[in-house]
């Protein structure tokens, strides 16, 4: 004697689950707001010619700056991307990881962090440089409102 039981709508209940756990639109999201954060970190600040005080005033770098003008490592004017450039702007790259759950934003140029890294200098700032710490400030608010919204409707939708 055998007995059958079937639940009705325990495949579609399990299918909903799988789906929810998937969450394939709020990683879909976070891959965009990794896209969108990246490309303001590649956003080049507006060139102003300045005058750089310590050539005058620091004999270190002075020296420094004859010698790698003369070498031909350097320019004057100084021509982004030019000779001994590492390309700042196009060196930032995405990294997902934890299955899509987290995205990570970096740079491998040599002076990165002195540019737009927890280290960027006086200079750096001065001429308008976005740093990490700054574009976290800015933009998180926005990133987590769309990360949220990407959730409700995940859920929602199931």
């Amino acid at each position: 004697m055998d007995i059958s039981i079937r639940v009705e709508g325990a495949e579609e209940l399990i299918a909903k689950l799988t789906k929810l756990e998937q969450m394939t639109r709020v990683k879909a999201v976070i891959a965009n707001q990794a896209r969108f954060l990246q490309g303001k970190l590649r956003e080049y600040p507006r060139k102003y010619p300045m005058a750089n005080p310590l050539i005058r005033s620091n004999e270190r770098v002075r020296k420094g700056f004859f010698y790698h003008l003369k070498r031909g490592d350097i320019t004057v004017p100084y021509k982004r991307g030019g000779p001994g450039s590492e390309k700042l702007g196009s060196r930032w790259a995405i990294e997902m990881r934890n299955t899509g759950w987290t995205a990570v934003i970096g740079n491998n140029a040599s002076y990165a962090q002195l540019v737009q890294g927890s280290k960027q200098t006086a200079q750096h700032i001065a001429s308008g440089w976005l740093n990490v710490d700054t574009a976290a400030r800015v933009y998180a608010p926005r990133i987590e409102h769309e990360i949220m919204r990407a959730l409700e409707q995940e859920v929602a939708n199931v």
